[in-house]
């Protein structure tokens, strides 16, 4: 099955539950994921049967779990879709699904897919259109990449839900970001606004190319056409497979619909005894995560709302949630630990006292390597809103200087069709390639003087320091602004004229 085909299966799955009313993306991308991922459950459960040398204990059979006995057999896809009946076959999926959090054989991120799962199919025809989608798909006969391209694209509708700024972050700006970071094996990797799991599969996939030989290194296409570099890790020995698929990634969100969806990404790359908790990281109470830190933090926060219920170990009593991120961030990296974080370029220059605090915090106490603009039109389609991200280490000094670079380009058309090529122009290989010497260059890249950054007030903004002039931008003049208005308005009159003649036209001739 290649890209294509993922995604005309995918569309027509979306189209069925858009043609059932059930509209929200967040809520058919869940559907779809459980129909999903209950039938890849059989065919790997009928894999593991045909190698396991008469050991395999099957995932549908009856177990003790929660103090009742519980039937998973019905669940199997074969027999759940065999049923004749359309609606009998839906009110078991909503009676035994749920019940799979509680499955003694399934992981921890297997089991994290189905808490507090429900099922808003609103009936039995619905439900065999989409199985009937679902059929012929074969997903041990696919490898690892392409299970993994479909919930990726299948994730791609997430990004629509605006309301709640959940923007996907753009998985070529997480590839290049863990690159700069670069999470190694034996290090804790946290994003604490996990998402659908982006960064942490990114972090996965990185560790693994490190420790990969170079025969077995391949390049592949990724679902929006850009190349990408997979390795499979012959390098890593028993126990740092282990701890790379069980004690390195961990992630949380408040959003258990959101989180499912991380879950699912975690268990086909192989990750899923991984720590995918849901929870608030920057509000409310205290829990024992909070007490915990990381040798590398990835994340992309919510851009937009503030809280004013910070929690207190953060050092910040209230602020917009982005800010509240990074505090979380100067509190949970361990000694020695590294940061990249994105933000809405409100942090560059606000001055509210929670930005000033926590930007204070930054320089007097990490070292900020990075400050890299993003072009605008980065998070089209979801939004045009411009964007940076920072790089820091937890080194216990002052921060001497700052590295800013400022991009223009990343291989797209920057609009909402995003459009991938090598017609567009593309500045991450360049930004990768001075990053480590932190290279210098006229109107690109700059180091800068941290004591400068503070005499500024902390605005990190391009212009504030001086780097670049201010756009400068051209306002017309009063009248002429009144004069258009007018025009406008004009013209707006006269079509409602017409509109009124030609109503009138009609009742006289009898018509309606």
């Amino acid at each position: 099955m290649d890209s294509g085909e993922l995604q005309n299966t995918l569309k027509r799955l979306c189209k069925v539950m858009w043609e059932a009313n059930v509209s929200n993306p967040i809520t058919y991308v869940t559907q779809v994921s459980y129909l999903l991922f209950l039938k890849m459950l059989e065919e790997m459960d009928a894999d593991r049967q045909q190698n396991g040398n008469g050991n395999h204990r099957s995932l549908f059979r009856k177990f003790k779990a929660d103090g009742q006995e519980i039937d998973f057999e019905p669940l199997r896809w074969s027999v759940l879709t065999s049923d004749p009946d359309n609606e009998r076959m839906l009110r078991t999926l909503r009676d035994t699904l749920p019940k799979l959090a509680l499955h003694p054989l399934l992981s921890q991120g297997a089991r994290a897919i189905f808490q507090n799962a429900s099922i808003v199919i609103p009936d039995g025809a619905t439900l065999r259109k989409a199985v009937d989608v679902i059929a012929p798909i074969s997903f041990m006969a696919e490898d690892a990449d392409v299970k993994g391209d479909l919930f990726e694209l299948l994730a791609n509708d997430l990004g629509s839900q605006k309301k709640a700024a959940q923007f996907r972050t753009p998985r070529h700006l997480i590839r290049v970001i863990t690159e700069m970071v670069d999470p190694r094996i034996g290090e804790t990797v946290c994003d604490p606004a996990v998402g659908t799991g982006g960064f942490l599969i990114a972090a996965y996939d990185h560790v693994l190319l490190a420790n990969t030989s170079p025969d077995f290194i391949r390049e592949k296409l990724s679902p929006y056409g850009t190349p990408v570099h997979i390795g499979i890790g012959d390098r890593l020995s028993r126990e740092q497979w282990e701890f790379l698929q069980k004690g390195a990634l961990h992630g949380f969100d408040g959003d258990q619909d959101i989180l499912r969806m991380a879950a699912m990404n975690a268990v086909l790359h192989q990750f899923d005894q991984s720590p995918l908790v849901c929870r608030d990281s920057i509000c409310g109470s205290e829990d024992r995560w909070d007490e915990v830190k990381f040798d590398v933090i990835l994340t992309n926060p919510p851009f937009s709302g503030d809280r004013g219920d910070a929690k207190r170990s953060l050092r910040v009593e209230k602020g917009d949630k982005y800010v509240l991120f990074l505090a979380y961030a100067l509190r949970s990296l361990r000694p020695g630990g590294r940061c990249g974080i994105i933000f809405p370029n409100g942090i560059l220059f606000g001055d509210t006292g929670s930005h000033l605090e926590v930007k204070r915090r930054l320089l007097a106490e990490f070292d900020l390597q990075a400050v890299v603009m993003l072009p605008k039109g980065m998070f089209e389609p979801y939004t045009p809103n411009p964007t940076c991200f920072f790089v820091f280490q937890n080194t216990g000094r002052a921060t001497d200087q700052v590295w800013f670079y400022r991009l223009e380009g990343d291989g797209s058309s920057l609009k909402k069709a995003r459009k991938f090529g090598p017609q567009f122009r593309n500045d991450f290989p360049d930004l990768l390639a001075k990053w480590p010497s932190r290279e210098i260059e006229e109107g690109r890249a700059w180091l800068v003087p941290a004591d400068l950054i503070r005499e500024k007030n902390y605005n990190l903004s391009l212009s504030a320091l001086g780097l670049v002039t201010p756009e400068r931008v051209e306002h017309s003049e009063p009248e002429e602004i009144l004069e258009s208005v007018a025009l406008k308005e004009e013209k707006i009159f006269d079509l409602i004229r017409e509109m009124r003649e030609l109503l009138l036209e009609g009742n006289n001739s009898g018509t309606v």
